[in-house]
């Protein structure tokens, strides 16, 4: 286990040991999805207000393709209280991830600013779906060549996309 997953397991586990306390009910959320830049991820989000929240997720590639890639990350998300249509509402997440990329010519550390428009869809009073979108900054922090080949660096600005489920506990 590499020692960011250990950290990360270690916060979602701190985390779900204070959301069993009865004066927690619907402060917090479990979240999953995929990410271009969160890759398959969990987490878990602190709710502190109707319309704002605080979220940590981690995810990796599972090395599915020739390249292993692990990500970290927390972001702020609001979202709207008033629907733009139907049931959905509109918001924003501003975030800061770190990720990883290794394959056969380079392992790169990343930091990365992504600033998201978002959509969410109450699916029910506990569960929601939500897609987020926008630019992302990437900073690479450590860069290793591993042949003597040049292969480039990851984009500077790029175009970010998340897709998520939410489940909020203790909301029936």
């Amino acid at each position: 286990m590499t020692p960011t997953l250990s950290r990360i397991s270690f916060l979602l586990l701190l985390l779900f040991g204070v959301m069993n306390d009865d004066a927690a009910q619907g402060k917090f959320s479990l979240t999953g999805g995929w990410g271009y830049y969160e890759l398959v991820n969990i987490g878990a989000q602190w709710n502190f207000s109707k319309a704002c929240s605080f979220s940590l997720y981690g995810g990796s590639n599972f090395g599915v393709n020739n390249k292993t890639s692990w990500s970290t990350g927390l972001s702020f998300d609001q979202t709207f209280q008033k629907p733009l249509v139907w049931k959905i509402k509109a918001g924003y997440s501003l975030g800061a991830l770190c990720w990883t990329s290794n394959d056969d010519l380079y392992y790169f550390t990343n930091l990365s600013i992504p600033v998201m428009a978002l959509m969410a869809y109450p699916v029910s009073k506990s569960v929601s779906a939500r897609i987020e979108g926008g630019p992302i900054l990437n900073i690479v922090a450590q860069s290793d060549r591993k042949q003597n080949v040049e292969a480039g660096y990851p984009a500077r600005f790029n175009a970010n996309v998340r897709v998520s489920i939410l489940y909020k506990f203790g909301e029936k």
